[in-house]
């Protein structure tokens, strides 16, 4: 049997085979594609950091200045803000005709918000939308578990004395950790982590610290937004049980929370040529003030029970930034 390949012969199977061609190639493009994808490492909740600018915010554009700007990004360093473990930081603007909110956090997509306190007879207060619809941080009740985080690593629970941290705990903490994590498999690169490790359970600690601190500023200067959960829920839908029930429970258990930080009450002395104006950085639609502009933090902790505390330093950060509260 004569089984040489000719032109003609080759010109015969082209013209009716190229379509099988074409499908053999996609499927392999496909096949390939899926095998890079399962096999590429995917960050973790805690690895991506991402804030967002709600709709009720000033949109700026690419020659303002921007938060992010201040925020000393290195991921995969120990940056100003973030630990090494941190390896990306992105922020979005949320409009109004598309709000895609409820479904990034339906993926844990989210660690920050700055939004509005704005209130107007008759309309929908926005940080309480948020406080009532998804997983906020009580403030207070995140410095409780920063500090329980931060006992093991102790020799006698003392998470404000820096001379209480065992080194050895917490490189043996990493190694637990991060066993499996394709960054470390050599030695080499293990210690480069371990000492990573040690630099950011001791950032935290000296941030926490700063957190308390922050805590404990007086009332009357009007830094922190408190609210109960579910009361705008509640009052919106007077028919609804459900709401009525979770209200009342919150006010008999957790009335009055710190839900937020009012960026507008972020000021510092006159002489101070080191600090900046929140006004320029966030600010309400339609004003040129910072007043009504809070900040709230996602409580994201089951699903990064290690990093959930990096928007401790990225609070802290912002409050160096725009006041003389923490120095």
């Amino acid at each position: 049997m004569d089984n040489r390949l000719t032109k003609r012969r080759l010109s015969d199977f082209l013209a009716y085979e190229w379509i099988l061609m074409i499908v053999v190639a996609v499927a392999a493009i496909i096949v390939l594609e899926l095998a890079y994808t399962m096999a590429a490492t995917r960050l973790s909740t805690g690895q991506q950091f991402k804030y967002y600018l709600d709709e009720t915010l000033y949109s700026f554009d690419a020659s303002d200045k921007s938060v992010y700007d201040l925020l000393g990004v290195e991921t995969g360093k120990n940056g100003k803000t973030f630990s090494y473990d941190v390896l990306s930081v992105e922020t979005e603007k949320l409009t109004s005709s598309y709000n895609v909110l409820t479904v990034r956090l339906s993926v844990q997509e989210g660690d920050a918000i700055f939004t509005s306190s704005v209130e107007n007879e008759g309309e929908t207060v926005r940080i309480k939308s948020i406080a009532d619809e998804f997983p906020v941080y009580d403030l207070e009740d995140l410095l409780v578990r920063a500090e329980n985080y931060l006992k093991p690593f102790t020799v006698n629970g003392e998470v404000y004395n820096e001379n209480d941290y065992d080194e050895t705990k917490i490189r043996d903490y990493f190694d637990a950790r991060m066993k499996g994590d394709k960054r470390f498999r050599t030695e080499a690169e293990k210690e480069e982590g371990r000492k990573n490790e040690v630099g950011r359970i001791m950032k935290l600690a000296g941030e926490v610290k700063d957190f308390k601190t922050l805590l404990s500023v007086d009332e009357e200067k009007g830094l922190f937004y408190r609210y109960t959960k579910y009361e705008q829920m509640s009052a919106q839908n007077p028919d609804d049980e459900n709401y009525k029930a979770a209200y009342e429970r919150e006010k008999a258990e957790r009335e009055n929370r710190i839900y937020g930080i009012n960026m507008g009450a972020l000021t510092y002395a006159t002489d101070r040529t080191d600090k900046k104006p929140v006004s320029e950085y966030l600010k309400i639609a339609n004003t040129d003030s910072a007043q009504n502009v809070v900040l709230v933090l996602f409580d994201f902790g089951k699903y990064q029970p290690d990093l959930q505390f990096e928007c401790i330093s990225f609070l802290n950060t912002l409050v160096r930034e725009f006041s003389d509260i923490l120095g």
